[in-house]
């Protein structure tokens, strides 16, 4: 089972790009440090933060926490999934969640969500996706070449470590 993030305000790329790579992650720029202590608490979520002070809460409360001081979403990433990242494992549009709301994701008929998608990305696609909770429609288009190049880049990092 993978580990599941509550992210500080900071952290909204970086939230989205957990999402996409199917981490259960909340993220909300206006939610308070005593609130995301709160929330980690109670449904046993790992706190990404790059606040010492909330750092340091979490320890004291005995919650787990990753310092972020890294400056790219990238070196981000490779240090949040060192731990959690599972040998083998590739991102895969089956398991991503909702890069907006983090609801889950299903895969859906084209002609469900033709009146919902451009009419050039339906020429040009046929797999989709719908989130369970706002309902929002993905594909698989361009930006998956550069996620899937994103997740080897990071593969290949762990795999050195």
């Amino acid at each position: 089972m993978k580990n599941k993030f509550v992210t500080d305000g900071m952290l909204g790329s970086l939230a989205r790009k957990l999402r996409i790579f199917g981490y259960d992650t909340i993220y909300d720029a206006k939610m308070i440090n005593e609130k995301i202590l709160e929330v980690a608490q109670t449904e046993k979520r790992i706190i990404l933060t790059s606040n010492t002070r909330l750092d340091q809460n979490a320890i004291k409360k005995k919650v787990n926490c990753i310092l972020l001081n890294e400056e790219s979403d990238y070196d981000r990433l490779c240090k949040v999934l060192e731990n959690t990242w599972e040998k083998g494992s590739h991102l895969s549009p089956h398991e991503a969640r909702c890069s907006i709301c983090n609801g889950e994701m299903i895969q859906v008929a084209k002609k469900e969500v033709s009146n919902l998608v451009p009419e050039g990305v339906r020429e040009y696609h046929e797999e989709y996706y719908r989130c369970t909770s706002c309902g929002k429609v993905y594909w698989i288009g361009g930006h998956w070449e550069h996620l899937y190049a994103l997740s080897e880049k990071i593969i290949k990092r762990l795999q050195q470590t």
